[in-house]
């Protein structure tokens, strides 16, 4: 139960991003994404998701609410403030508070079904201003960075039809209660919006491989060929399933306003409704897949294995994200088969030049810097190494369509004020290169 002290403390925060939301630009930001994501941009833009970084910046022993619920509403309030007054990159704060429907699945394995599970997402939990987020807020929050042991569970071909689609189940009454909470504390501040998801993550190989093993399914290409396009189809299969489910249910969201798109971004287009209808045909919606497990895979046979099956999910949407942590040079003929295609992630360890000839401005370059350089090398008094390594992707990316996405920081240091002077420096190296 919210207490009365509880609710005033999460309405004046609500005042504070009312108020930052209003500020001119958040509404240039907006723009600049739509520009940006319909391929009319010419600088970069900048944008950071600090991920297992934001347990740092707002700790779980900084919040006033006791009570669970005003204390996730509480989190996210602050973490928008943060965005807007101090990391203060291209990703706008705005006055829309989105109460998702809570939706769960029965999972992938049908002799243990599981309907606490999620289908398209293996994280805790997905802002779509904030990126991936811990659980701070819980009381009991903990932060595991250590080991698992980990047991196969497909040991032979005839275990494959343990797999099956999901089962869709939507907790209507659960959402509408907490929609009408919501509403109750937030709705004469903020537009508090019922939506869906408006954020699919279609990850083919990583959920075979939580399944069979990473190692196992890399000897399977040589050992067991037959056995990984069965799967590989089974999982094809699966997530159309899904994704009609979702459709009949009315469980997606139209996605041309702010969401977060593909391994890093913003997916505001004009190409796409924008108004947070409920999204009837997938045409309507940006879509995205990856598949990092293959990284060290050769083309051909990333398309022969994963990525002709992702295609044929991937086309029916009307754009959609690629890619990851897999370097994509030396396979974007293949990505560029997705008829969609409109991001492209370029990870740490793709080469720039290479892409950046190849993506041209047919779709977003999508560039990750290292975030282990970001961590190690990188203070706002001694940015030598940072600079000389943002400037080669600068000096190498001017014909494209950029954007540069600081992610995968699972630590600051301590050192929440470091991501708002990474960005300042950024865009001085960006005008200095221009």
């Amino acid at each position: 139960m919210i207490t009365s002290t509880e609710r005033e403390i999460i309405r004046e925060l609500a005042k504070q991003v009312r108020d930052a939301s209003q500020r001119p630009e958040m509404k240039q930001r907006e723009e600049l994404w739509y520009n940006h994501n319909d391929l009319k941009t010419t600088d970069p833009v900048v944008a950071v998701f600090p991920e297992m970084s934001w347990r740092e910046i707002i700790t779980p022993e900084s919040l006033k609410c006791e009570c669970e619920e005003a204390r996730e509403m509480e989190w996210l309030l602050r973490a928008r403030l943060f965005r807007a007054n101090v990391i203060d990159d291209d990703v706008p704060v705005t006055n829309i508070w989105e109460v998702r429907k809570i939706i769960t699945d029965t999972g992938w394995d049908k002799l243990n079904p599981n309907h606490t599970n999620s289908a398209f997402a293996n994280v805790s939990f997905r802002d779509n201003c904030l990126g991936d987020v811990p659980l701070a807020w819980k009381k009991d929050f903990m932060f595991d960075d250590g080991a698992k042991h980990f047991e196969p569970i497909l040991e032979e071909p005839s275990q494959l039809s343990r797999l099956g689609t999901p089962e869709v189940i939507y907790h209507e009454k659960e959402t509408m209660e907490k929609l009408k909470l919501h509403q109750d504390i937030l709705g004469d501040i903020l537009d508090v919006r019922l939506v869906g998801l408006k954020y699919l993550y279609i990850a083919m190989m990583e959920t075979y491989s939580d399944f069979r093993g990473l190692e196992q399914v890399m000897y399977d290409i040589y050992e067991e060929p037959e056995m990984l396009h069965e799967a590989m189809q089974i999982m094809e299969d699966g997530y159309n399933g899904l994704l009609d489910q979702y459709l009949e249910q009315g469980l997606l969201t139209c996605n041309g306003n702010q969401a977060y798109s593909g391994s890093g971004g913003q997916s505001f287009t004009h190409e796409l409704p924008n108004d947070d209808r409920v999204c009837t045909d997938l045409k309507d919606f940006f879509g995205f897949t990856e598949s990092q497990e293959f990284t060290m895979v050769g083309p051909e046979q990333h398309w022969e294995f994963v990525m002709q099956h992702e295609k044929k999910v991937a086309d029916r949407f009307g754009l959609t994200a690629y890619g990851c942590c897999e370097p994509a040079d030396n396979k974007l003929p293949y990505i560029f088969k997705i008829e969609p295609i409109r991001r492209i992630s370029v990870s740490p360890w793709a080469d720039v030049e290479k892409c950046s000839a190849g993506i041209g401005r047919k779709a977003v370059y999508s560039w990750k810097p290292n975030p282990s350089y970001y961590l190690n090398n990188y203070l706002p008094d001694n940015t030598e190494f940072m600079e000389g390594y943002v400037k080669h992707m600068l000096n190498n990316t001017k014909e494209n369509c950029a954007e540069i996405i600081l992610k995968d920081t699972h630590t600051c240091q301590n050192d929440p004020g470091r991501f708002g002077s990474w960005v300042k420096d950024v865009r001085r190296w960006i005008r200095e290169t221009r």
